[in-house]
């Protein structure tokens, strides 16, 4: 198998090595996919193929204080 080398700054690296133990993950590999898998697989990864428009993505995102 083909690897790489990423470049993460050290929060990031911490919280994958929490996740790593969290998810009993052997590699950071296996945490990387682990998380895409439950991105794709949860409502948002459902949500994401539908197509709509920035202001309802934003409303979704926004306190309602915030909004326009």
């Amino acid at each position: 198998m083909e690897t790489s080398t990423i470049q993460v700054e050290k929060p990031t690296k911490d919280l994958l090595n929490e996740l790593k133990h969290t998810f009993g993950s052997k590699t950071y590999d296996e945490v990387i996919q682990t998380l895409v898998k439950r991105k794709t697989e949860s409502g948002f990864g459902k949500f994401a193929k539908k197509k709509i428009s920035v202001k309802e993505m934003m409303d979704g995102l926004r306190d309602k204080d915030d909004r326009n």
